[in-house]
Order: structure tokens, then C-alpha cells, then sequence
């Protein structure tokens, strides 16, 4: 019991660290950094959502785009979308845009979590 409770404590923790590792996704919240174990950190700095929403009838199926910022030993500006540029290299890691939740409706939208991996390329 008390190894399940450390778990869920380093797991909930509010400073939360990720290892950057082949086929590793990180879920980016709008201005919520993520510091990884590398000392790299991860930002999602805008997010854009022009998807048709559900249970409408659209001319343009639409796009949804993130721009997040990944500070390594150097910044760099990522920009993604689910269109033209779902994969970005960045040094020797391949960057993909995995998904973009929740789906926009007709009401009003949630706070937008960008899904993206990390791979060793």
C-alpha cells in the first residue's frame, strides 16, 4: 500500500519531470510547462481549432494547429498541425502532433490538451 501511495504522489506530483525516450507522448496544457528529466521543458504557447464541430455541416473540414516551444540547449519554436505538418524534426528527435482534445462542438469548448510524441529519429 504505501509503494501504491508513493507511486500515485510521484505520478500527481505538481512538479512533474518525463524522460524524453523513444515513443514517449506528453499530454501540453496552454502556458503549463512540462520540465523533462533532460532539464529540456516543453510549452504549449497557442493552439488553433478551425475543425468543423460535431454534428454540423461544414464547407471545409478544418485544422487543428499548436505552436509549443521545446527550450533545450538552445529554443525552438515548434509548429504543428493535423494538415500539412503533423512532423517536425528537431535535432535528433522526431516531434508529431498525436491529437488535439476536446473535438470543438456547437456550445462552448473546453481548455484545449495537445497530445504529442517524442521519438528518437
Amino acid at each position: 500500500m504505501a509503494f501504491l501511495i508513493l507511486i500515485s504522489s510521484m505520478v500527481f506530483s505538481c512538479d512533474e519531470e518525463y524522460e524524453v525516450f523513444e515513443g514517449g507522448e506528453f499530454s501540453l496544457r496552454l502556458n503549463q510547462p512540462k520540465r523533462l528529466i533532460d532539464g529540456s521543458v516543453l510549452e504549449l504557447v497557442g493552439v488553433e481549432d478551425s475543425r468543423c464541430p460535431e454534428n454540423t455541416n461544414c464547407v471545409w473540414e478544418g485544422r487543428s494547429a499548436v505552436k509549443i516551444k521545446w527550450t533545450r540547449n538552445e529554443s525552438y519554436d515548434i509548429d504543428l498541425n493535423d494538415v500539412e505538418y503533423i512532423h517536425v524534426q528537431v535535432e535528433e528527435y522526431l516531434v508529431t502532433l498525436v491529437e488535439v482534445n476536446p473535438y470543438p462542438t456547437t456550445g462552448l469548448n473546453d481548455e484545449k490538451v495537445v497530445k504529442i510524441k517524442i521519438e528518437l529519429n
